[in-house]
């Protein structure tokens, strides 16, 4: 699909300010996360959008569609914009960001936090246990016996 978009990239006349990086893994894509200024994953189909963690995580704002899994913690964390996808809202949704370097830093804190929070090994462990504990009410018995055997596997 790469061709395609250098095709787009050439036609639409911004060929000479795109890069196209490929894949990137380790040290190399966290420090080409950490450089960014906005993470945009304006898809129509996304169910969970692990590069918009990642971003997060990095302390980088983001920009993402509806339909991307995380937009629902985007909007209620503060670390970024949820926008519908069209050009026109996403272009100025993104001039808004960059127009906002305070704004963006009060994102890239709430996002470190979100990520650390919620999607942490511990966060998710503590979520696990919350929803054991809500399946297993009101027979206080149940709940210690169900939680002994999770702890101790």
């Amino acid at each position: 699909y790469r061709p395609v978009l250098e095709e787009l990239a050439l036609t639409c006349g911004v060929a000479d300010r795109t890069t196209f990086v490929g894949p990137l893994h380790g040290a190399d894509k966290w420090s080409l996360l950490a450089s960014a200024d906005v993470l945009a994953l304006t898809s129509y189909s996304e169910n969970f959008g692990i590069v918009v963690l990642e971003a997060m995580a990095a302390g980088v704002p983001v920009l993402v569609t509806p339909e991307v899994g995380l937009a629902s913690t985007v909007a209620e964390a503060g670390c970024g914009v949820v926008v519908e996808g069209n050009i026109d809202k996403i272009g100025a949704a993104l001039e808004a960001l960059l127009a906002d370097p305070q704004g963006r830093l009060r994102m890239c804190d709430a996002g470190r936090r979100v990520a650390r929070e919620r999607f942490s090994w511990g966060g998710v462990a503590e979520a696990t246990e919350a929803l054991y504990h809500s399946l297993v009410r009101p027979g206080e018995t149940q709940t210690k016996a169900i939680l002994g055997s999770v702890k101790r596997v």
